[in-house]
């Protein structure tokens, strides 16, 4: 099988021309090589299961990256009739591909991107509620020594489209960054009932250190809301520190992060699995609260013929800090539908080279991105 699955790979390789980026200031002998075009390995040869999650170096002793993801294990991709077609599990009962309730909240760990080992599984299915999961996010609160993860749970209903009405947000925490993880709360107080794709920021302007979620929900038709945590990072204050609703409708996949004292918020349409990409429309705002500015960008857009440069939905933005530069500030975006061998496990995920800011502006925009098959780039 694995035999195969190379011999798919390199066919691949032999009609894709290779688009090279060597990021400025990189030095390719001693660089970490990033590689769009082809599923990662760890270093026992494994194809990766790991998706739809965050990846952080924590600037602990052990100055690794923690790679935290979805394990949607080795089942075969299903294409339905009916919209959304790639996820044609959201009308059946549990079980079917990206809607079993045995996904791993796998954890890998580097010190460079690009060599990872295997840690295990952090959450398992015996540590928790019965169910499907999925976009873990974790992140450490300095005052209770503790690492928070966040995590989507469909509770057992009588298929995954039912339960959607009732998605809940579930809150674990460790004294580890590898685990495991033991659940605190099982449905944090969000706002708006029904929380869909999320992601976490702590912010790193704020002397108490504050995090806030940005998340989209079935409650509000997929808008986007920011809403703030927690001291303990163990639940939402609701609608006592919410934006309200940002965005239109139908949009999910939000990413937040912060940059020389500006938050910038991205999304893209909502999109189950979906093999054409979203796109990332930036906003920004002077505090993770707003007022929220959109800037009538979309950085992964689509041509006349809706196709993207990217065919990629958002999944997290990878923060590249080091003395005496400029953080780097990597976009990354789940493939679907790109396994070539057929298990969703393997499908690929894009990285960007480091995200273009023009500061020329008084609020610095982010350029439109590029699809760019390998780069080198110093961490």
């Amino acid at each position: 099988k694995l035999i195969l699955l190379d011999s798919l790979l390199q066919e691949r390789q032999n009609v894709v021309k290779k688009i090279i980026s060597f990021v400025p200031g990189s030095n390719k002998a001693g660089a970490t090589h990033v590689d769009n075009t082809q599923p990662r390995r760890d270093v026992m040869g494994r194809l990766m299961d790991v998706h739809d999650g965050n990846i952080v170096r924590w600037n602990n002793e052990d100055d690794l990256f923690y790679w935290y993801g979805m394990g949607y294990q080795d089942c075969e991709l299903e294409k339905g009739l009916i919209p959304p077609r790639n996820c044609p599990g959201i009308y059946e009962e549990f079980g079917h591909c990206g809607f079993r309730t045995d996904h791993a909240v796998n954890l890998y760990t580097s010190r460079d991107l690009q060599t990872w080992t295997f840690v295990g599984d952090i959450f398992p299915p015996a540590s928790r509620p019965d169910g499907i999961y999925f976009r873990p996010k974790v992140i450490y609160n300095r005052d209770t020594k503790e690492y928070v993860l966040w995590i989507n749970h469909l509770a057992p209903a009588s298929t995954p489209l039912v339960s959607y009405l009732d998605a809940r947000l579930m809150v674990a925490t460790s004294k580890s960054a590898a685990g495991p993880f033991l659940l605190v709360n099982k449905k944090a107080n969000i706002e708006v009932s029904g929380g869909g794709d999320f992601t976490l920021m702590v912010d790193p302007n704020d002397p108490n250190a504050t995090a806030y979620i940005a998340y989209d929900a079935w409650g509000n038709n997929h808008a986007i809301v920011i809403e703030r945590l927690t001291a303990d990072y163990k639940d939402s204050l609701g609608s006592l520190g919410s934006t309200g609703r940002i965005s239109p409708i139908n949009n999910e996949a939000p990413l937040l992060f912060e940059r020389k004292g500006w938050y910038y918020l991205l999304y893209g349409h909502t999109c189950c699995f979906c093999e054409q990409g979203s796109g990332a429309e930036v906003w920004a705002a002077a505090h993770p609260l707003g007022p929220w500015q959109n800037l009538h960008t979309d950085i992964n857009p689509a041509n006349l013929l809706g196709v993207r440069e990217i065919k990629a939905q958002c999944n997290y933005v990878i923060q590249i800090e080091r003395e005496g530069r400029e953080t780097d500030y990597l976009y990354t975006g789940d493939l679907w539908t790109t396994a070539p061998d057929n298990l969703k496990s393997h499908d690929l995920q894009y990285w960007s080279p480091p995200l273009q800011f023009d500061d020329s502006k008084s609020l610095p925009t982010i350029r439109q991105m590029e699809f760019v098959e390998e780069f080198f780039i110093d961490i």
